[in-house]
């Protein structure tokens, strides 16, 4: 009799337990009436221009909380929305179309080259939001309205499906554009009266939260969760939240963001990056101020940089800087370390004078294909005369690490000599703001370390010559004031898949 009873507790029991499982709850399906003016299916051009744009959800890292909801500066937006241009996004999503961000944030969007935006209604019952929004049609980048955002999928809902269809049918009545609304990709299993609401599906479908994190894996998921939705409904589906954060739980890092958006973004998924910026003021879980594809303060992280299609880089703090001193009549060279300053050029004794950077470029993309790469070096100052003539320039060689002897191979170097790719590029003659630009000839793009460091000699040409004057520049290290020291610029495609 006790066996029975326990079992029938168990029984009880058993469905709660499963359903705290994240990714694993099955919730009851509600049946909900949904007005057939609720849904208008967006034209098959709508859906083409759509496709076309690089979408990412935006909202403001620097938001001004007493101007109300994410409430940033005009400059603010300004300066968020160049960043984003660099990385090659033409279409933003926002989530509230109060005070700047439904009045100012769409011309300003428009100014920067956008081609388009979706723009969030928070509230369905929001007359300030709907006739910002209203307004905001005027302009041609203003492509359709996302009323609400998860307002139907938490413990509580926020509003009404009765009172989202008449938000949403009033304004599309009013502007003429396609509305739709978001919710998580879960809440359509378990109300599927919202396959109707709407003009197309725009639901939100992060795989973290599903207890999926890893790279392969979540595109999987992603690719399951749409090829589900596309068999359900004959709208059109476009995930406006996809993303993994970088930080906040142990598996998460710049490197599988990066892998997972890369290999999404090479199926038939349709979706937006989430989110532009990193966002500190969420802290209610660990990984929430983690999700951006930028830093807070706009710096870019590893996916940016891929976007953007190029990397800076600095000189690698482990490999500093240093100095050749070379005799005026042998290849004899000593070497310093270059504490903050680099020479290049001869002094009075006739002495040659090269410096030796060191990059680290591991970080470039395996399937990176150069197309371009530039050095710049700020200069601190001339001692003597200027070296730069029309007989002798700046130039730049690629190098390997310095070589030793050995039997085998009769290497006959010194322990301070380089290998070097000569003359891989020269310098401008005239400085730009006290910089010095040089782009490397595409000959020398496949003497680039995909694995590690790349060393970089500065000389000028046909200083070897006696008889001359003290002439050399000094150049800024970059070890004391990073800002101004070398900057390696490396532009890059990624080679086409087979």
């Amino acid at each position: 009799m006790h066996l029975v009873l326990l079992a029938a507790i168990a029984l009880t029991l058993l469905p709660a337990l499963s359903a705290d499982a994240p990714g694993q709850a099955h919730p009851a399906v509600v049946a909900e009436a949904v007005p057939a003016d609720c849904s208008s299916p967006a034209s098959r051009s709508w859906i083409e221009k759509v496709n076309r744009i690089r979408w990412v959800a935006y909202s403001s890292p620097h938001s001004d909380s007493g101007g109300g909801f994410y409430q940033p500066t005009a400059d603010t937006i300004y300066q968020d929305l160049k960043v984003l241009r660099k990385a090659q996004f033409t279409g933003l999503i926002t989530y509230g179309s109060s005070g700047i961000m439904g009045t100012q944030f769409p011309s300003i969007a428009q100014s920067l080259g956008f081609q388009g935006i979706i723009m969030g209604i928070w509230s369905p019952t929001s007359q300030d939001e709907l006739n910002n929004a209203q307004t905001a049609a005027s302009l041609p980048i203003v492509l359709g309205y996302s009323i609400g955002n998860e307002g139907l999928s938490g413990a509580r809902d926020r509003y009404s499906i009765s009172t989202l269809c008449s938000a949403i049918a009033g304004l599309r009545t009013r502007t003429a554009r396609p509305v739709a609304t978001s919710e998580d990709v879960d809440t359509y299993d378990a109300r599927p009266g919202l396959l109707s609401v709407g003009d197309w599906l725009f639901p939100i479908a992060h795989p973290y939260w599903h207890s999926t994190k890893y790279p392969q894996q979540a595109v999987q998921w992603e690719q399951a969760q749409y090829r589900a939705l596309v068999d359900r409904t004959g709208l059109f589906v476009f995930f406006k939240e996809v993303g993994l954060p970088t930080a906040g739980a142990d598996g998460l890092s710049e490197w599988n963001q990066d892998v997972f958006y890369r290999g999404l973004a090479a199926t038939a998924v349709r979706f937006a990056y989430f989110e532009a910026f990193d966002q500190p003021s969420k802290t209610h879980a660990s990984v929430e101020p983690h999700w951006g594809i930028f830093h807070a303060d706009l710096g870019p992280k590893l996916l940016a940089w891929n976007l953007m299609g190029y990397r800076l880089f600095t000189p690698d703090g482990g490999s500093g800087p240093w100095v050749q001193e070379c005799s005026g009549d042998s290849r004899a060279c000593l070497r310093a370390a270059a504490e903050t300053m680099l020479l290049v050029g001869r002094d009075l004794r006739g002495r040659q004078y090269r410096s030796v950077l060191s990059f680290n470029t591991s970080g470039l993309p395996d399937n990176a294909v150069v197309t371009s790469i530039k050095l710049k070096l700020k200069s601190t100052g001339i001692a003597g005369v200027s070296p730069l003539n029309d007989r002798h320039d700046l130039t730049v060689d690629i190098c390997t690490a310095p070589s030793y002897k050995t039997v085998r191979y009769q290497v006959i170097e010194s322990s301070d000599g380089l290998r070097c790719n000569d003359n891989v590029g020269k310098f401008d003659q005239t400085p730009k703001g006290g910089w010095y630009t040089a782009e490397l000839r595409p000959d020398a793009f496949a003497s680039l370390n995909l694995t590690g460091l790349t060393r970089f000699r500065l000389r000028i040409s046909g200083m070897e010559n006696k008889g001359e004057a003290r002439a050399y520049i000094m150049f800024d290290s970059g070890t004391a004031e990073v800002s101004d020291g070398p900057i390696l610029s490396v532009h890059y495609a990624f080679a086409a898949s087979r």
